[in-house]
């Protein structure tokens, strides 16, 4: 009965939508019949076929879309955490920026100050090599002063400043003659003189060796130099006649002869020398080894 019914069916609408208009037979009617119950099986399988393909597609679509908004979040996360960084690494650049400019100010501040350093620097150099030329002077000038020290040392000090020699008849001193002879007259001023040279001298041997006259003091006074005794007695004169002042002229001779003779006892007495002359004759000549004793014996400062 299905099968009469369906075929009924196909034949109705076959002969409505065929232009030939009679009806099919059977046996076609029944290969048409097992040609679309194939296409229509084919069709069902398709269609669940579909189905399952739009199932899973779906669920690969919610998988993936939920996998892609992790990653989108997470990305998002990152991108802001990028921000917070960028943000605050521009304020870190700031920062050195602003040390930067600061620490460049102040580089050329030191490369001010090294240049003032520098210009100075030359400056004590240049003070330096003045002071070691000078130094360099002041030593050479040493050396010489010690040198002309040693010299000075060496040096007869009293044979220097009292020279005793002779011209003629009479005996000198420093150039100046001591005496006069009736043939010969030599002028007072020049006699007067060479007694205050001589008592100056035996002045002088008196303080280099301490020793103090009994009964007299030498006043050395250039060309009027005297004896203090009980009265002064002058080592000098005006020439003229022979007068109360001509008197004590000869006993200040007199007197100058015995402190030479107290001093010349003294040198003798300590075993230094032995005078060979007397001293009323070779006054200038025993003042002469007189102070060559005391130069030599004399201790140096």
């Amino acid at each position: 009965g299905k099968e009469a019914n369906r075929s009924s069916g196909i034949n109705a609408e076959y002969g409505e939508n065929s232009e030939i208009d009679h009806p099919l037979c059977e046996e076609c009617t029944s290969a048409l019949f097992l040609q679309l119950d194939a296409q229509l099986r084919t069709l069902k399988q398709d269609c669940t076929d579909y189905r399952k393909a739009l199932a899973q597609l779906q669920q690969i679509d919610t998988a993936t879309t939920s996998q892609l908004d992790a990653e989108v979040e997470e990305l998002r996360a990152e991108e802001a955490a990028l921000q917070a960084e960028l943000e605050s690494v521009c304020t870190e650049r700031g920062s050195v920026a602003t040390e930067l400019a600061a620490l460049q100010l102040q580089e050329r501040e030191v490369e001010h100050e090294e240049e003032d350093l520098y210009r100075e620097c030359n400056q004590y150099e240049h003070r330096l090599a003045e002071v070691r030329a000078q130094q360099h002077c002041l030593d050479n000038e040493l050396k010489y002063a010690h040198a002309e020290l040693e010299k000075l040392k060496k040096t007869n000090i009293f044979n220097t400043v009292f020279h005793i020699w002779h011209e003629g008849h009479f005996g000198t001193i420093n150039n100046f003659r001591l005496g006069r002879l009736p043939t010969f007259n030599v002028e007072w001023d020049e006699v007067n003189a060479a007694w205050g040279q001589t008592a100056l001298l035996l002045y002088s041997l008196a303080n280099a060796t301490g020793f103090v006259f009994q009964r007299y003091k030498i006043v050395p006074f250039g060309s009027q130099s005297y004896i203090e005794g009980e009265t002064k007695l002058p080592l000098f004169t005006n020439g003229g006649l022979r007068l109360f002042w001509d008197a004590k002229f000869d006993q200040g001779m007199v007197s100058f002869l015995d402190c030479l003779k107290q001093f010349l006892d003294s040198i003798e007495k300590k075993g230094a020398f032995n005078f060979p002359y007397k001293i009323d004759k070779f006054m200038l000549i025993n003042l002469k080894w007189a102070l060559t004793v005391v130069a030599h014996n004399k201790p140096e400062k």
